[in-house]
């Protein structure tokens, strides 16, 4: 039976109750979820808060898999290992650490929670997961409890800087049973989980119109969207209050209470919504790189705010200042004048090529977290640029270039 740390004890009836409050949380058929461990809880990912939301709504602790990164943090490390028995996870890479340690819960009648997508949706669109997952899922040999989060992207996307109004509900999909696990194949279980937890938000919002309201609803979109569909303008897109327009055309939207786009001015090429936009520049940046001249910039540099090296289990910080410049098969490190001292004293420069890449993946606050020959390295641009251009032209090239059994990285 999963037991539940004194700090959860504590937090659950005060914070977790806020949390509830605050957010609107409804739930929905709660009453077929198992009333003790072991069992597994799988669900779409769109909130910053979706663990510690879910986490509060059940009466019986849940041990969340994180991102290892939040363990190099010594604070972080205390609250998430010690006090509440969180399970690291590096994204990007496979972890067979992990799932002993998953493993190892289960045999202590626990209950473990994570997001087979591997992070948060940027665009309200399911981002998908691979056939890992659902060989996991009938190797455990537990029930698995499927979720759907409704409404939770809305509430606060990823890319937002500032909350909407609105209400989210927690609403329990379907429960897989080991014994029925058994007799299905592993393309059986997969097509489950990509028919239960593959959550579209925007096909959701069109069937239901719940409004999210914010004055300020459209900051901080830039992030995501870095290609201009009506000039092809490259990080020319800017934000303010509920409007989305590039800085060097007339193209002009006004983000309505249903995340719709609704033209004002210019030409957006049939774009309409989001999920479009998004999905368009991602097929125009695999063109743009086919056709670009190697060792040139893609895109003008972002300002860097944070550099760091992974040394053991502590995060060194390089630099603060510095640029970060995308091209076709690197990316590149500019400081304005040569590094005095450590590990980089004497560089003005430092290459990152993607054939030397292991993974790559976006943790919190817009840090882009990199293996590069085995090592870990973490850069942080300026928040009013995307960080999202540079993963998905590395996962465009690791799918062209990369070895066949490479596992597919999440932004």
């Amino acid at each position: 039976m999963s037991k539940t740390p004194f700090f959860i004890r504590i937090v659950r009836p005060t914070y977790g109750k806020w949390l509830l409050l605050r957010h609107r949380v409804r739930t929905a058929d709660y009453a077929k979820i198992p009333k003790e461990g072991p069992f597994l809880i799988l669900s779409n990912h769109a909130h910053v808060y979706d663990p510690f939301l879910i986490s509060s709504s059940l009466p019986i602790h849940v041990r969340w898999v994180a991102g290892a990164y939040l363990f190099k943090n010594q604070v972080v490390s205390l609250l998430l290992g010690r006090w509440i028995g969180g399970i690291a996870k590096q994204q990007g890479r496979s972890d067979l650490q992990t799932i002993r340690d998953i493993s190892a819960a289960f045999k202590q009648g626990e209950v473990v929670g994570l997001f087979p997508e591997g992070t948060r949706t940027w665009d309200g669109e399911p981002y998908g997961f691979d056939v890992a997952t659902a060989k996991l899922v009938r190797l455990f040999n537990v029930p698995v409890v499927l979720l759907n989060l409704e409404g939770a992207y809305a509430l606060k996307p990823r890319w937002a800087r500032f909350a909407r109004k609105g209400y989210m509900t927690i609403r329990v999909v379907r429960i897989l049973m080991p014994d029925e696990m058994k007799a299905m194949k592993v393309a059986d279980i997969m097509q489950v989980l990509e028919d239960t937890l593959g959550f579209s938000h925007t096909k959701w919002e069109a069937e239901h119109r719940i409004p999210y309201v914010s004055p300020k609803k459209a900051v901080g979109l830039e992030k995501l969207l870095y290609l201009c569909p009506s000039c092809g303008g490259r990080s020319t897109i800017r934000t303010k209050g509920d409007r989305v327009y590039c800085d060097a055309c007339d193209l002009h939207f006004k983000l309505d209470p249903y995340d719709d786009l609704v033209l004002v001015s210019g030409n957006p090429n049939g774009i309409a919504s989001i999920p479009a936009w998004h999905a368009w520049e991602r097929a125009e940046l695999g063109s743009i790189r086919a056709t670009h001249t190697a060792e040139s910039p893609l895109f003008p540099p972002d300002r860097g705010v944070l550099f760091q090296h992974g040394v053991d289990n502590r995060l060194l910080t390089l630099s603060r200042r510095f640029s970060l410049t995308l091209e076709p098969t690197r990316l590149v490190v500019n400081f304005p004048k040569a590094v005095p001292s450590g590990i980089l004293q004497g560089l003005q420069s430092i290459i990152f090529d993607f054939s030397r890449m292991q993974s790559m993946i976006i943790n919190a606050k817009g840090t882009v977290e990199f293996f590069h020959d085995d090592e870990l390295w973490r850069i942080r641009i300026v928040g009013e640029r995307s960080i999202v251009k540079y993963v998905e032209l590395f996962t465009d090239w690791k799918k062209l270039y990369g070895n066949e059994d490479s596992e597919e990285e999440r932004a």
